[in-house]
């Protein structure tokens, strides 16, 4: 990063550069003794990190420091104490890489970091889920274990077959004894569609309309279900009526008697297209006596490409959230209580907002409106669920919206976003709503 402090400035501009200096100072960043160390070098040792800032008089800086308290990563300096959770040593290449793209490998004897991008058979890393193992520790933990197709499982989530001396989804007695319940779960997929594990990852399929453009952002959408006691239809057998080349279903341990509907990365212009499909979908399920709404367990999330967002874009879309909160309350159609226990918007100041968006992660929790923990999404988690096709339909326009709108506007306030959307024709069922509820 360029040293500005050694080129000719104006007075207001040297009036700024004494103020960061001093908050340098008090924050650690820099010595209490830099002017008298730097008079021999005349401030060229002096550098700015990339890290964390802070908002002054209107513009967000950052810290200065010297050089040498400081690591290079990415070509950015990063203060080698206050700013230590945020890279992290890559043993495999031998260099600091930023911590958000680092992955803690687990190997027999010792935990090392690596790049994501070298997790690999290459370097003798499996991941699982969200963790990374060496096949010397995989070899050494009775938890894990190889299926039949050649995936790393946990051993508590397969079955194992004594006629082949293998690991597999299904138990290997085919005759059941009876207990309902327990045949719903064990799947044929000759004539059900497969409910998997909750760490189940197919291989992704981004579905697009020929004419999307190659910059169009993808959205991912999880809808949870809840099957009701007077439904007659299987979980397995809903599953199957529902069917469609767009999403596929997990199980998850937030709901009683249900599953959840995962989509593949779609563009907005191909959920469009294919309205009818969705609407049909949510159609049966109701029409079976499953529920979303009123199932007090499940939600609706929607994901958004992370690469789609530039660091000021993310920042201007998490800030609209912390600053209107009213309205995103009535957005997502939960009670407050309900949004607080599994989407809370955070207060975040400007000075963490922009932390947050410049390195796209930073939340401590998961259940928050805007998860940033996710490696390659953005999760927007403040839906109430629905199979209501009208309100499923607002809560997507309403993502893509804000989305275009940050991507667009300078001005990002409420009232500004609703004269965004008014002057669209793309978000009907949002406008709708907003007249509806006089927000």
């Amino acid at each position: 990063m360029e040293n500005t402090l050694t080129q000719t400035k104006t007075f207001k501009q040297l009036r700024t550069i004494v103020q960061v200096l001093q908050k340098s100072v008090e924050e650690g960043y820099l010595r209490k003794d830099y002017k008298a160390e730097c008079k021999a070098s005349n401030y060229e040792d002096i550098v700015e990190t990339g890290c964390r800032g802070f908002s002054l008089n209107g513009h967000y800086l950052f810290y200065y420091s010297y050089c040498e308290d400081c690591v290079m990563v990415d070509d950015e300096w990063y203060h080698d104490v206050n700013d230590q959770d945020e890279f992290k040593y890559d043993e495999i290449d031998e260099e600091y890489i930023i911590g958000g793209d680092a992955v803690l490998v687990n190997d027999r004897r010792r935990e090392y970091y690596t790049h994501i991008d070298n997790c690999d058979s290459s370097n003798d890393i499996y991941q699982l889920g969200d963790d990374f193992y060496t096949m010397a520790y995989i070899d050494n933990d009775d938890d894990l274990v190889w299926d039949c197709d050649g995936e790393l499982r946990h051993r508590e989530d397969v079955y194992y077959w004594e006629c082949d001396d293998e690991y597999h989804d299904e138990p290997e007695d085919d005759d059941n004894d009876g207990d309902e319940e327990e045949e719903e779960d064990i799947i044929n997929e000759t004539n059900r569609a497969q409910i998997h594990n909750y760490l189940f990852k197919p291989i992704t399929q981004f579905i697009s309309m020929p004419y999307d453009c190659t910059q169009v952002p993808f959205f991912g959408i999880e809808l949870e279900v809840e099957r009701m006691n007077k439904s007659e239809t299987s979980r397995g057998d809903m599953a199957k009526k529902i069917e469609n080349k767009a999403w596929y279903y997990k199980n998850d341990g937030s709901l009683n008697n249900g599953f959840e509907i995962v989509t593949h990365p779609l563009t907005f212009s191909y959920i469009k297209h294919s309205a009818k499909d969705f609407e049909s979908a949510l159609n049966e399920l109701s029409c079976n006596a499953y529920n979303s709404y009123n199932a007090n367990t499940c939600g609706m999330h929607i994901h958004i490409s992370k690469k789609a967002f530039g660091t000021w874009q993310l920042y201007k879309f998490m800030k609209f959230f912390a600053e209107n909160v009213p309205f995103i309350v009535a957005i997502s159609q939960r009670k407050m209580d309900k949004l607080v226990q599994w989407a809370n918007i955070e207060d975040n100041d400007d000075n963490a907002l922009m932390y947050k968006a410049k390195k796209k992660e930073g939340n401590s929790a998961r259940y928050v409106a805007i998860n940033l923990q996710n490696y390659s999404t953005i999760e927007v988690r403040i839906f109430r669920g629905t199979l209501n096709f009208n309100s499923f339909m607002k809560n997507i326009e309403f993502i893509h919206a804000l989305y275009m709108f940050t991507k667009e506007s300078k001005i990002i306030t409420l009232d500004s976003f609703k004269e965004y959307i008014s002057n669209s024709c793309e978000y009907s069922n949002l406008k709708k709503f907003i007249k509806l509820k006089n927000l």
